[in-house]
């Protein structure tokens, strides 16, 4: 890493630490993510899988390189932060706003599933906001090809968010494009409403509130973004909205 300049930290995950940083003698200006060793197979997953995708609302992959203690990959920095902290300074966003983000949100995890990939772990702390106000999905860490998609390991689950998890994966479905989509919904309500659609405190109520409970109504929304999130939230995998719907919903 002595090619970058570190600044301030931008963010934390569950094993990681995001910098702000400058390449040596340039202003390209970058988001540096140093990971413990012991996660190496998941952040190889997250570089193959960005390496793969080549898109405006994917977050782009410079580099990565490996020290004595740490790995650490070189990303595009966006100067908006990530979704989760723009909800905890405005909870509530306009329904205008949530259909860009949506429409974006949609483009990627497209361009994911086409290109043999689910995402696996949809959630707003992996959503970044540029400049622009455009998102960029990153973390690919927990990623699969389509062509080999497993239900999720006991440590992939305790890494998961489980009020983003599709009713499908609490009975050992495997992870799929349907389930993306489910993550997509329960993002799109959390954007309009404030909070997700499942938020129960105790772990096993929010299992079964997934499983069999239908989210309390969105105040203030048009019938279309209603009928949106009712089809992204389709509980049968089979049934649930397809792609092209997903993109131009509204």
């Amino acid at each position: 890493m002595n090619q970058y300049h570190l600044f301030e930290v931008l963010g934390h995950g569950k094993d990681s630490t995001v910098y702000k940083g400058r390449k040596k003698q340039t202003i390209c200006y970058c988001a540096i993510k140093r990971v413990p060793k012991t996660a190496k197979a998941r952040v190889l997953q997250e570089v193959r899988a960005m390496t793969a995708l080549q898109h405006n609302n994917v977050l782009r992959f410079h580099s990565w390189c490996e020290t004595r203690n740490h790995l650490w990959l070189v990303l595009e920095y966006c100067v908006g932060g990530d979704l989760l902290t723009l909800l905890k300074e405005e909870p509530v966003l306009s329904e205008d706003s949530v259909r860009g983000f949506g429409q974006d949100l949609a483009l990627a995890l497209q361009h994911a599933h086409a290109n043999g990939l689910v995402y696996c772990d949809l959630k707003p702390s992996s959503i970044l906001l540029d400049e622009k106000g455009s998102l960029k999905l990153g973390g690919f860490g927990l990623s699969q090809k389509i062509a080999t998609v497993q239900p999720l390991t006991l440590q992939q689950a305790k890494r998961a968010s489980p009020a983003y998890m599709a009713p499908e994966l609490f009975q050992s479905g495997p992870q799929s494009t349907a389930s993306d989509l489910w993550a997509l919904g329960c993002i799109l309500y959390e954007c309009a409403a404030g909070q997700p659609p499942f938020s129960a405190s105790s772990p096993t109520q929010l299992v079964q509130d997934i499983m069999a409970a239908d989210p309390a109504p969105v105040a203030d929304v048009s019938a279309a973004f209603e009928d949106l999130i009712t089809r992204l939230l389709d509980k049968n995998p089979a049934t649930r909205i397809g792609w092209e719907d997903a993109c131009l919903g509204w």
